[in-house]
């Protein structure tokens, strides 16, 4: 027999035993986003965007459609791979029903990619490497990440991910042990000076974490009855170290109780954040919240405060979204805001499954900032004005067949005290359809 007349599933066959490759599972998925947006106030008149209403095929719609494939693979005993391709492109929507795309439309330090950020883009999202011992396993190469501080965002059309080496152990009881080192990534991140919420840097170009790469270690336990506890602990040389602590519980199957505490402690020798001593200034958030099964629907509250300082708990990957438990759930209302220094936020908000085969949730959450001393520092976020902000955020989830859509209506209002020239309101409705394989 020719070589060539060899069927795919016969190569296939012949590459599993001569490498022993085994349990291989392939996975995927096609993801259509869509975000249009209206303005309205003062802000939005003086600066030409009043005319920006719904469905405007102007830069207040933005569209992008991702298809994602990946693979793992056991290679040998206690070893096994894992890669994910990621494709994105606007097959052409931006000349028929928008003018802009939600990801991958600026490089790693927040520089626009002008047109070039609508051609179709691809990069390598995983590539790594997994082996375990015992109860260690060591994980290394090009993956997502989970943790307060550093993780990989899922609410976009494209999720960022991190080059890092991570190790895990399960040898104390109830405890999971974490250290991890991240050397690239490819988020647009917290020292960028604009481009935030585009999730990843275009092509998905993988850039140094910080300016020299980041060391994290973590703590995880559950030995107390359905109380999870962790504590974390960060080191991005010459930017800042950081510290994380978390306790959530749940009581009488019905409340649920949470606590956090974390600092940010910027480098005083840093000349990545400039040399001024206001933008090496402590920060600390308090957040607590509180939440009650009634009868089908889940209802929670949350409170945070951030003290003035240089560095907010933003993910430090994007600048964008947050751990604090004010800034969950929220298209706006999320790190940018509620996390940034001199910053008070509460939330409440509500879910239920009542309705069948619909999952449905709304939040309102308010955050008045100060001027933070009368400086931002070295990144975007930190509130420099007295404002009051406020946000609505309704969702619906369902399925249509094997795709899940997703529907999210969200009202967000920028109030500048002492001026109205700063005063915004933006209306926001997006849809996203993801179908998995």
């Amino acid at each position: 027999m020719k070589l060539g007349k060899l069927s795919l599933v016969a190569v296939m066959a012949l590459g599993t035993s001569v490498f022993a490759i085994d349990n291989v599972k392939v996975n995927g998925e096609a993801k259509l986003w869509y975000q249009t947006s209206e303005f309205s106030g003062p802000a939005a008149v003086a600066a030409g965007t009043d005319t920006q209403k719904f469905f405007n095929k102007t830069t207040n719609s933005s569209a992008d459609v991702k298809l994602s494939v990946g693979a793992t693979a056991d290679l040998l005993q206690n070893l096994s791979a894992g890669v994910k391709m990621t494709g994105l492109t606007t097959l052409g929507l931006e000349n028929n029903l928008v003018g802009a795309t939600p990801a991958a439309k600026y490089d790693n330090a927040g520089t626009a990619g002008g047109t070039s950020a609508l051609n179709d883009q691809s990069w390598v999202e995983e590539a790594y490497l997994a082996y375990t011992v015992g109860k260690t396993t060591a994980k290394i190469g090009r993956q997502a990440l989970n943790t307060p501080l550093a993780f990989t965002e899922t609410w976009n059309v494209v999720e960022n991910t991190f080059e890092a080496a991570v190790l895990l152990n399960n040898d104390v009881p109830d405890t999971t042990l974490v250290g991890a080192w991240v050397g690239k990534h490819n988020g647009v991140g917290l020292l960028a000076t604009a481009a935030r919420g585009t999730t990843v840097a275009q092509n998905g170009a993988f850039s140094t974490f910080g300016v020299s790469g980041a060391y994290a270690a973590g703590a995880i336990n559950k030995s107390i009855p359905n109380t999870t506890a962790q504590a974390w602990y960060y080191n991005v040389p010459d930017i800042a170290t950081a510290y994380w602590l978390q306790a959530d519980t749940k009581i009488v199957d019905m409340v649920s109780l949470g606590a956090q505490y974390a600092g940010m402690m910027p480098d005083s020798t840093s000349t990545t954040l400039g040399a001024a001593d206001a933008n090496h200034r402590d920060t600390n958030v308090i957040a607590v919240k509180a939440a009650v099964d009634v009868a089908g629907v889940n209802l929670y509250a949350a409170y945070s405060s951030v003290n003035k300082g240089t560095l907010g708990f933003a993910n430090v990957a994007t600048g964008d979204k947050s751990s604090v438990y004010t800034t969950l759930g929220s298209i706006y209302f999320d790190g940018e805001i509620a996390a940034a220094p001199d910053t008070k936020a509460w939330k409440t908000g509500a879910s239920t499954k009542l309705v069948p085969g619909v999952a449905l949730a709304a939040s309102y959450g308010q955050a008045k900032t100060g001027d933070n001393g009368g400086t931002a520092g070295p990144v975007v976020g930190a509130s420099t004005a007295n404002c009051d902000f406020s946000a609505w955020d309704v969702t619906a989830n369902t399925k249509a067949g094997p795709v899940d859509l997703t529907a999210i209506y969200t009202q967000f209002k920028k109030d500048v005290q002492n001026t109205d020239t700063g005063d915004k309101t933006t209306d926001t409705f997006r849809v996203i359809a993801s179908l998995k394989f």
